[in-house]
């Protein structure tokens, strides 16, 4: 929205008076040739063009005068403009682990180009009281793409806003969000909105009487910070930083002057980043795109990890922007004169770790995940097991009783497992396991298969039965007793 001055069509009007002039801001399309094109209906019809809906107006976001310069034809120094975003969150904010600047300079910018992607991964700021988590969504709100905060909209406006406006939505505290009357509204953004291509459907008065489904395309840029945590379902379409008190007392105590003019410079110069070098970082996304296993793409990576899934499909967008700046940073060190890690590569070895983190955490809390460890130490031979012992010896795993660990919910999780084949014996139920089918699911969901099931020898003729003391026994599973060695008599 530029402003401008309207003159009316007629040349006089009935008093022989000249045309009145009036100021007004009207909505331009700002192209990538440098055009810029007035998108009111006459305009647009002669080009074969409609809007498939009306533009947002954010105040100040890109200055007119920094438009008319991008038409005039200026142009950025991408390394300049990723040391201006850099900078900035190293001089407002404290990190323990240095990547972290880079990981949220490459967020920022990647929220002005997030459009080229399939999918634009949220983050999550997590931490104690007072660790700077605000301070991180106040400065992402100066540097993001129309970035809007939560509190400052209501619920129905915030699908309008980021369907009009692809904002970079910022959520403080987001466990406030959880009162009945915005907790399914968010939840349905939140769950689905990383992806391109998804819509949430809202009942919209369309006149005193009628009430229609409407949808709104909810796919955006997303940070929320808090203390208590995610859930499981939206933690996955984070990056995870948690944050920590800072010591640096020159930086937990330099305030954001959200007045200064040096945003509105940043963010003048993310637009034109955009218009002038969208095409490259979107070359650099499909190429990624191409290649199954990313750890190809770094040399220093000299392990089996892979990002696949849900976390390449995070990571991508990520690792494509680092790849085009490395082509504009020099990756040579001016005093030393030796290579450093490339930001593909740092970003990539971040990517790893994060993923790890993740996997260990799905694996130590996720109840499906305990549940499978018992399995494999259980199940040694193919047969029908109970239900009541295998919530029995979960149990163990944990120090503290957990009281949604009953029958019913083993029940339910074999079945989500794919474990279907039971019968019902006296009051309870058993299950059918085979030891193969154990050990596939566990290496599908990356459980450590080697080390829960030790590999012991089926018959010793020097063991002794433990049930009536003769010598020469084999290794198994007594159903409600557990594993014991027992000679082929006993075991008849």
């Amino acid at each position: 929205f530029l402003p401008c001055r309207v003159t009316s069509k007629n040349k006089k009007n009935k008093n022989g008076e000249e045309p009145k002039t009036r100021r007004a801001e009207l909505l331009f399309l700002i192209l990538d040739n440098r055009q810029k094109i007035l998108a009111n209906r006459e305009v647009l019809e002669g080009l074969g063009w409609e809007l498939a809906y009306r533009p947002c107006q954010f105040k100040n976001r890109w200055s007119p005068r920094s438009v008319q310069e991008y038409l005039n034809g200026r142009t950025v120094d991408p390394a300049k403009v990723y040391n201006m975003v850099k900078e900035a969150w190293q001089q407002y904010i404290e990190f323990d682990d240095p990547s972290y600047y880079d990981l949220l300079t490459l967020w920022v910018i990647g929220t002005y180009f997030h459009q080229l992607f399939n999918a634009y991964p949220y983050i999550y700021i997590g931490g104690v009281k007072r660790a700077g988590k605000t301070k991180t969504l106040t400065l992402a709100s100066l540097l993001a793409f129309n970035a809007i905060f939560s509190g400052n909209v209501s619920t129905s406006a915030v699908f309008r806003l980021i369907q009009g406006g692809r904002c970079t939505f910022l959520i403080d505290e987001t466990e406030h969000l959880i009162n009945p009357e915005r907790k399914q509204d968010f939840k349905e953004l939140l769950n689905a909105g990383y992806k391109r291509g998804e819509v949430a459907y809202r009942i919209e008065r369309k006149s005193k009487d009628r009430l229609v489904p409407e949808g709104f395309e909810i796919y955006s840029p997303k940070m929320l910070a808090n203390i208590q945590g995610l859930e499981d379902v939206l933690e996955d379409r984070c990056i995870t930083i948690i944050m920590k008190r800072g010591k640096n007392r020159e930086i937990i105590n330099r305030e954001i002057n959200i007045l200064d003019p040096y945003w509105q410079e940043i963010r003048d110069q993310l637009y034109i980043l955009y218009l002038c070098y969208w095409r490259e970082v979107l070359e650099e996304y499909l190429g990624i795109s191409e290649v199954c296993d990313v750890s190809a793409l770094c040399d220093v990576i000299r392990n089996n990890m892979e990002l696949s899934g849900r976390e390449l499909e995070l990571w991508k967008p990520i690792l494509a922007l680092a790849s085009f700046f490395d082509r504009y940073i020099s990756v040579m060190s001016q005093t030393t004169e030796t290579a450093q890690t490339t930001l593909r590569e740092k970003m990539l070895q971040l990517a790893l770790r994060k993923a790890k983190e993740k996997h260990i955490e799905n694996m130590t809390e996720t109840g499906e995940a305990i549940l499978i460890e018992t399995l494999l130490e259980m199940v040694k031979e193919d047969g029908y097991y109970k239900v009541k012992e295998i919530r029995d010896r979960m149990a163990e795993k944990f120090e503290d009783e957990q009281k949604w660990l009953n029958t019913r919910w083993i029940g339910r999780a074999l079945k989500r497992l794919g474990f279907t084949e039971k019968r019902r014996l006296g009051t309870g139920r058993e299950y059918r396991f085979t030891k193969k089918a154990i050990i596939d699911l566990a290496e599908r969901l990356g459980i450590e298969t080697s080390q829960t099931t030790p590999e012991e020898p089926s018959y010793n003729l020097d063991r002794v039965c433990e049930v009536c003391g003769s010598k020469g026994a084999k290794f198994h599973l007594v159903p409600g007793q557990g594993t014991k060695w027992i000679c082929d008599r006993c075991l008849r």
